[in-house]
Formats: C-alpha cells, sequence, structure tokens
C-alpha cells in the first residue's frame, strides 16, 4: 500500500504551490482573522492516486537519467567548500550548492513521467545555476559562452519547430501527445529571451550571472525533453496522419465555445465582489467563490493565450479546463445565492468536503476519455495536493481548506461533461479533415 509520506512527496511537491498562486487561488497567510477555532489533523485530508498518465506512450527513463547526470556532471565542478574573497558570497555559494546537491541525491518522485521530467529539468538547471555563479565569483567571464549558447538553442528550437507535424492516430491523442511538446517548446522559447542579461561585472554579481545561465541550461534541457517525447511518440505510432488542420480548427471552434460558456459568468471572472451583498467573510463560501472566479479568469485567458500563439494542441486542452472551471464558477454563484456553502466550519463538515472531492476525483476516471479528462482535471487534481500539503506542514486554515474543497468537488464534477464536449468537437473535426 502506498504511505501518505511517499504519496506526499509524488504529488504535494509536484508544483502545486505555483497551481496554487498563479491560476487564481489566493495563498494561505498565516495572519488571517477569519480563521475557524476547529483543529485539523494534519491526515484530516488524504492524498488521492492521481490518474493514470495523459502522455499515450512509455516516456523514456533515458531523458530523466539525462537530466540527472548533466546536473552532476555540472555540480562536480563546484567545490563543496567554496572560497572566494567576499565571505556572503562564500556561505550562499556553499548553501546553494548543498540545496542543489540534495535535490539530486533526493532524485524526483511525482505521478506523472512528464512532471519527473520537469522536476530534473528544475534540478539541472539548479546546478547550472550554482555552477555560473561559482565561476563569475572566481572571476570567469561567461558571457560570450553563454551568448553562444543562447544562439544555438534558438536555432535548435526552430529547427525543431519546422518539422514539427502533429502526427497522431486521431486529433484527440494528438492533444495528448503534442500539448507536452508545445509546453516545452513554449518554455524553452521563453527561457532563451535575453531577460535576464549576464552581468558586465560577474564578480560583482555573481548570483545574476548564474541565474541567466540557469535559465539558459533550462531552455537546453527544455528542448531535450521536447524532442524525446516526440520521438517517443513517433516510435510507437509510425506512419500516422498529421492532424495539423484538425488541430487549427478545433482550436478556434473550442475558443469561441469557451468564450460563450464565459457569457453566462463574465461579470464574476476575476471579481472580488461576492454575488450577494451578505457578508462571507469566515464562511467556506468566501474562499470558494475567490478560488472559483480567479481558476475560471485564468483558465479562460489562457485558452485565448494559446491560440493566440498557435500551440493548437494545449488550446485544446485549455479549452476543457477552462469549461470545467466556467461550470465550476456558475455552481458556486448559484449556490451561493441560494445560502449554501455558509455552514459553520467543524472537523466533520471538512472530513464531509474531503469525502466529496476524493469521489469527484475518482470519477474523472469515468469519463468518455480518462486521459484527457486527467489533463482537465489538473487544476483539481493540484488543488487537492495543495490542501494536502498545506495540512501535512499545519498551515491549514479550515476554513479556506473546506472552500478549497468544495470547488475541488465541482470542478471535477465539470470535468466528464466538459471532456464529453471537446471530445466530439475533435472527433467532428478529424472526420471532416480526412
Amino acid at each position: 500500500m502506498t504511505s501518505r509520506r511517499s504519496l506526499l512527496a509524488g504529488v504535494a511537491s509536484a508544483g502545486v504551490a505555483a497551481l496554487a498562486g498563479c491560476a487564481g487561488i489566493a495563498p494561505w497567510r498565516d495572519d488571517e482573522t477569519d480563521r475557524a477555532d476547529v483543529d485539523l489533523a494534519p491526515d484530516a485530508v488524504e492524498p488521492v492516486e492521481r490518474p493514470a498518465s495523459p502522455f499515450p506512450v512509455a516516456v523514456p527513463s533515458s531523458l530523466a537519467a539525462a537530466h540527472e547526470e548533466r546536473a552532476r556532471g555540472l555540480l562536480e565542478t563546484v567545490p563543496a567548500e567554496p572560497s572566494v574573497p567576499n565571505a556572503a558570497v562564500t556561505r550562499r555559494l556553499r548553501n546553494e550548492r548543498e540545496r542543489a546537491a540534495d535535490r539530486i541525491e533526493n532524485g524526483v518522485d511525482r505521478p506523472w513521467p512528464t512532471e519527473r521530467l520537469a522536476g530534473w529539468r528544475g534540478t539541472r538547471s539548479e546546478a547550472a545555476t550554482v555552477r555560473g555563479a561559482h565561476r563569475a565569483a572566481t572571476g570567469e567571464h561567461d558571457a560570450a559562452a553563454l551568448e553562444e549558447r543562447r544562439r544555438t538553442v534558438r536555432e535548435d528550437l526552430a529547427s525543431f519547430a519546422a518539422g514539427h507535424e502533429y502526427r497522431a492516430r486521431s486529433p484527440r491523442e494528438a492533444v495528448l501527445a503534442h500539448a507536452p511538446v508545445e509546453d516545452l517548446a513554449a518554455t524553452c522559447r521563453r527561457r532563451v529571451r535575453p531577460v535576464l542579461t549576464y552581468p558586465s561585472d560577474p564578480v560583482a554579481r555573481p548570483f545574476r550571472a548564474g541565474e541567466a545561465v540557469g535559465r539558459v541550461e533550462h531552455a537546453r534541457a527544455s528542448l531535450a525533453d521536447a524532442i524525446g517525447l516526440l520521438e517517443a511518440y513517433d516510435g510507437e505510432r509510425a506512419e500516422t496522419p498529421s492532424q495539423w488542420s484538425a488541430l487549427i480548427a478545433s482550436a478556434d471552434r473550442l475558443r469561441a465555445a469557451v468564450y460563450r460558456s464565459r457569457s453566462r459568468v463574465g461579470e464574476y471572472l476575476g471579481d472580488d465582489t461576492p454575488p450577494v451583498d451578505d457578508d462571507l467573510a469566515g464562511t467556506p463560501a468566501r474562499r470558494l467563490y475567490d478560488t472559483a472566479s480567479g481558476r475560471a479568469e485564468s483558465l479562460v485567458e489562457e485558452t485565448r493565450e494559446r491560440v493566440d500563439d498557435g500551440d493548437v494542441a494545449t488550446a485544446a486542452s485549455a479549452a476543457g479546463r477552462a469549461l470545467a472551471a466556467v461550470a465550476a464558477l456558475e455552481t458556486a454563484v448559484e449556490g451561493i445565492r441560494g445560502d449554501g456553502y455558509r455552514e459553520p466550519v467543524t472537523a466533520e463538515s471538512v472530513e464531509r468536503a474531503a469525502d466529496r472531492a476524493r469521489e469527484a476525483l475518482a470519477g474523472v476516471a469515468e469519463s468518455d476519455d480518462p486521459r484527457l479528462a486527467a489533463r482537465f482535471a489538473e487544476p483539481a487534481l493540484g488543488t487537492h495536493a495543495y490542501v494536502v500539503d498545506r495540512l501535512d506542514e499545519g498551515y491549514a486554515d479550515p476554513v479556506r481548506v473546506q472552500g478549497d474543497l468544495t470547488w475541488i468537488d465541482l470542478h471535477a464534477r465539470a470535468v466528464p461533461p466538459a471532456t464529453r464536449f471537446v471530445l466530439e468537437r475533435l472527433e467532428r473535426l478529424g472526420r471532416s479533415a480526412e
């Protein structure tokens, strides 16, 4: 049986803080004044098993192994006890090297292979950052070499993008296979932009130099994974047709569907004002509304951005998540208007909310396409892991726990119909493109 601790290591550490903070969920703070006087046990909300990986073929273990080998090689060039004239820089170098070494030794234990690759890319980038900072602090000027690496990665990315044909057995499988590839290419593109430049005086600003080096290393790692995932898929799906035309058509139509759905709740998107005049402070309804409103707004915007950027496979994934998020917001508003979600928070009410959330997440696997549904359920899965993590660390606000669990429940229950809708559009456009 999988232990709670191993699940926490694999799920709650999988970027859930970023999910919660960047996609519409306000982070929990320790200075809240509306905390309920309820003691929640660290295991009040148990972790849930993730659905099977949405990526349609096996991910080669060699991709993660290459990141680990590269990270170790980078860090080995930095002495365990670095010494530079500046004592403060020496201490920071020592601490950051130790942290990077710990990350390498601890490895990455995340539910999906693509998430494990993301963890190793971060570890590799951190090792490169430490190495770059150490070289800068010891008088090694890497500006020219870094610019050459950036140029090479940029050229390799352009070549890769030009040859990306979006081959797959169906538009549905094209979304599953090519959305992660698009994400990696987009990450690479962002990381090679000279947003963070190498300092003219690296000795004076060694950590700025290290960050610049780490960004380009992350770009190289992202492109390597994009190539590796595409090769893995193509190796298992030989002689499949291009789904590019169907994906373009589906992106435009799904964006239109998202905006039609958005029109029903437009006044609530990203709005801090609840849909009732009552004071909801200190109730799960307040947290539920804030979460549902923020998530719907960010996911609708993500759909638009993905279509505009030409990331047509990711656009379909974003549309499914947005449709589920809008439906969750709609249900939340209706419930709040009907005096719902305002009951006093108790250990028992949190337990009931956790049961409903767990049941709803389990229902994702019963969708018409479980892999596609798993993609659409990612926001709810990530938020659930975030709640578990906060409880385990002892920072949980019971009111917010119950509000978040309620949002997880609503979003997860909206995933099957969203999956059915997106799947029907993909299959219809796939037939018309034949």
